[in-house]
């Protein structure tokens, strides 16, 4: 119970908790200081720290729960401290890289440092029970990207709590009363995602607690030239609701707070107010943390001394944060100057200790593997005719004070440049080590890009009979869409126009109305924080599609899709998954933004995601069954101008399920091999027929899926046939095309097999114009396929195949 003398006002804590929470912060601050005199002298890279956030931190940690979500940035360091999901010796780990998930849980030295997960899984990649943890989603560095998550995060306690289906789910939720805290710098809030995650959650009325981190600055800039009025909070007061509303309306909109950073029991009281009726009626809050100082800049890159005027460092010394704790505590006899002094000292001390520790164990399995590669230098220099060369190189290993594992595989290939004319037994070992090491450190830095569930889900092939009906391939998609919900109680399908029109393509048509509106639903324009929307929601168990209207607009969300979704099982290593499926529909339609492919930059951005890029319905329904019966991310892009085409519904449209990563061999040939998938498949099949009334024979293989690519080396198989092979699709040159060329004809050894030169046939530079013309003239065409098949089968012989033109 709070404590009350004479002379004093009421306590917000008892006396131990307050003592507790400064030496908390003190250690903290002592963190900080501590880690940029590391990077100064050399020991880490980079460093980014928490100091001047402390007594904020230790408020909002006060109102954190088990089951709570915390979705930040690389400050917040005090808070993640106090709740034991990051000690201070494993912070020093990360700032060190310890490439171990022993001593850095967070990313196992994948990140930077003050970059902090929890581990949500098990290492079988199983979810750990969420309510009985601190959870904290895995921080990215770009600024505001921490937000459009945090929108979902928050939802999915509106799903907890809105769902009957859901109830039983009891690792996840407590009846939806789990908060989403998210914080932020003030300049950040000039990014667009924080304008449209605020709104999103808003509009939800998500139950998250949004922090806005006040120091003024953005590094150097100011706020006169961050945002209007230069004060963010006065911004954000038109999403306040009405304060004189009672909590349990309906009425969208913030609570809005605004505290100083260094007011220790106001900080206390405004989280665990905000917090209370979050956590009971689902009102989201605006909390604008004022008045922060930031003792030591932006980072260990430059000094804030350059852009801050003397007044102002002068001001920041006066009002941090420690110092103002510090006096209050005195001033209201919580402890005495001379004990905090003690007690401060001895803080100190302890960081120090965790420190060296980090170092030490961070230091100590690559001082193991220099000296095991110094004494096998040694040994074969004894008796080398490179003597004087190897002993010159070893004593420079030796020597280096904070030695790399790069500079011992660095000094390993210089020995072996040496000895490449000699023979000498130790020679051959020191070359199994190497190899044996090499693999040690590729899957110390490159594991767990994916979790690989998602193929090793069996091949259920389409089952039909004499009743299977013809029908649209929307309705296809809608069988499919129709039977997963019913099976899937986590399946959530949400989108612009996805729910009371069931998509603009009518893949969900009826749906909402059979399945409810927190089942199938519509969103705002807001793609980035969609698929944001669809991160958090799969971070607690639950199974997101996230419907992306068109191809092209998947670029508002590509940041996200490739910063924060498609790194996060490898920057966790293991630690954390997010099995959100993006639905989209592209290619053939009109105009330069409804019929764009713009492919290659996708599959290039989001590798840690699965790319399907099914030709027909059927084929999309199939992938859609797979991916949920897996745990990874994939986008699922949709044919355009294939929903009006009919197809025949199988009889397990539900059940059926493809393959990833295997390619489909749709008509048999001898003469050339065609690689291509998606809409062109069609236009290729019409160059087929073409073709065959010329004599020519084409083997056309659509691939399926672009992530993963043939993994079975199908298509090098139809190239030992033809041995000529043309790559097509609608993607600009140079891009998807050269990147399936690479797979089959390096990575496969297609190139051995070759009797003509390999090509490739795209779309042009440019976007595609408008009208059925500009299409023709922007994407491959029947006729355009036709003739560069048959200018290969002329160059082989002219006489059979005479120059048409």
């Amino acid at each position: 119970m709070p404590n009350k003398k004479k002379g004093t006002i009421a306590l917000p804590l008892d006396k131990e908790e307050i003592i507790k929470d400064y030496r908390l912060a003190y250690q903290s601050r002592q963190a900080s200081l501590i880690g940029r005199r590391e990077v100064l002298s050399g020991k880490a890279k980079f460093g980014i720290f928490g100091d001047g956030k402390e007594i904020a931190q230790l408020a909002i940690a006060r109102a954190f729960r088990k089951g709570d979500w915390r979705s930040g940035y690389y400050r917040d360091q005090t808070w993640m401290f106090m709740l034991g999901v990051m000690s201070i010796q494993e912070f020093f780990a990360q700032l060190y890289s310890h490439a171990d998930v022993t001593y850095d849980p967070a990313s196992a030295g994948r990140q930077m440092n003050a970059h902090f997960a929890s581990r949500n899984l098990y290492p079988n990649g199983t979810w750990r029970a969420q309510t009985k943890m601190y959870n904290v989603a895995s921080d990215i560095s770009p600024t505001a990207a921490q937000m459009p998550r945090a929108v979902g995060l928050a939802y999915a306690s509106v799903m907890y709590r809105k769902l009957q289906e859901l109830q039983e789910l009891k690792d996840f939720s407590n009846n939806g009363e789990e908060i989403t805290f998210a914080t932020i710098g003030n300049a950040s809030t000039s990014e667009g995602l924080f304008w449209e995650s605020v709104n999103a959650i808003g509009v939800l009325k998500a139950p998250a607690i949004v922090t806005i981190y006040d120091d003024g600055y953005g590094i150097s800039v100011p706020n006169q030239f961050q945002m209007v009025k230069e004060n963010i909070g006065t911004l954000l007061k038109g999403f306040e609701r009405d304060s004189s509303a009672p909590p349990e309306t309906i009425e969208r909109g913030f609570d809005h707070y605004t505290v100083h950073a260094w007011d220790y029991p106001a900080l206390v009281e405004t989280y665990l107010s905000a917090a209370e009726i979050a956590r009971e009626y689902h009102i989201p809050a605006l909390i604008h943390v004022i008045d922060v100082t930031q003792p030591q800049g932006h980072s260990t890159s430059g000094s804030h001394e350059r852009y801050k005027t003397p007044e102002r460092l002068k001001w920041e010394e006066e009002f941090d944060g420690l110092k103002k704790m510090r006096k209050w505590m005195i001033d209201q006899r919580v402890i005495s100057a001379p004990e905090l002094d003690s007690v401060e000292k001895a803080d100190h001390a302890a960081v120090e200790g965790f420190r060296k520790t980090a170092w030490d164990n961070f230091l100590a399995p690559i001082l193991e593997e220099r000296n095991q590669v110094l004494d096998m230098l040694e040994e074969i220099a004894s008796t080398s005719n490179h003597v004087a060369e190897l002993r010159i190189l070893r004593d420079r290993l030796s020597v280096l004070p904070s030695v790399a594992r790069r500079d011992i595989h660095g000094a390993v290939h210089e020995a072996l440049r040496m000895l490449r004319d000699e023979s000498h037994p130790t020679k051959g070992i020191l070359i199994q080590w190497k190899a044996e090491d090499q693999k040690i450190n590729v899957e110390r830095y490159s594991s767990h890009l994916y979790s690989g569930t998602a193929l090793k889900v069996p091949e259920v092939k389409p089952v039909y009979s004499k009743s299977s009906p013809i029908v649209f391939g929307f309705e296809i998609m809608n069988a499919a869409f129709d039977s997963a919900l019913e099976r899937e109680p986590r399946l959530i399908a949400f989108g612009e126009d996805v729910g009371k029109l069931g998509d603009v393509n009518q893949g969900f048509k009826g749906m909402q109305e059979k399945y409810g509106e927190y089942r199938v639903t519509d969103t705002g324009i807001r793609e980035a924080t969609i698929l944001g929307q669809a991160i958090g929601m799969a971070m607690r168990g639950l199974r997101p599609i996230a419907e992306i209207q068109y191809l092209d607009y998947v670029l508002y969300a590509l940041q996200i899709m490739s910063d924060d979704l498609a790194t996060l099982h490898w920057r966790t290593a293991g630690g954390q998954k997010a099995p959100v499926i993006v639905r989209t529909r592209g290619h053939r339609l009109e105009g330069i933004w409804h019929s764009g492919s713009p492919m290659s930059g996708i599959i290039n951005l989001v590798r840690g995601m699965y790319v399907l890029v099914p030709r027909d319905m059927t084929r999309a329904a199939g992938f859609y069954n797979t991916l949920l019966k897996a745990d990874e991310p994939a986008i699922v892009i949709e044919v355009l101008n294939g929903y009006r085409v009919k197809e025949r519904l199988p009889d397990n449209i539900g059940e059926m399920t493809l393959p990833l990563g295997v390619p489909e061999i749709i008509r048999t040939g001898k003469d050339v091999t065609i690689v291509t998938y998606g809409a062109s498949c069609r236009v290729v099949l019409d160059a087929a027929d073409k073709l065959s009334k010329a004599g020519i024979e084409i083997e056309v293989i659509d691939v399926q899926s672009l992530l993963p690519f043939d993994i079975h080396s199908m298509i090098v198989e139809s190239l030992k046939k033809t041995n000529r092979v043309l790559f097509v699709d609608e993607d600009v040159p140079g891009g998807t095309t050269a990147y399936m060329m690479q797979e089959v004809i390096e990575k496969q050894g297609g190139y051995f097999h070759l009797d003509s030169p390999a090509q490739t046939l795209s779309g042009t530079a440019h976007r595609p114009a408008y009208g059925s013309d500009g299409d023709y003239w922007s994407k491959p065409s029947a006729e355009t396929i036709f003739d560069a098949v048959y200018e290969m089968m002329r160059e082989v012989d002219p006489l059979a195949y005479p120059k048409i033109y």
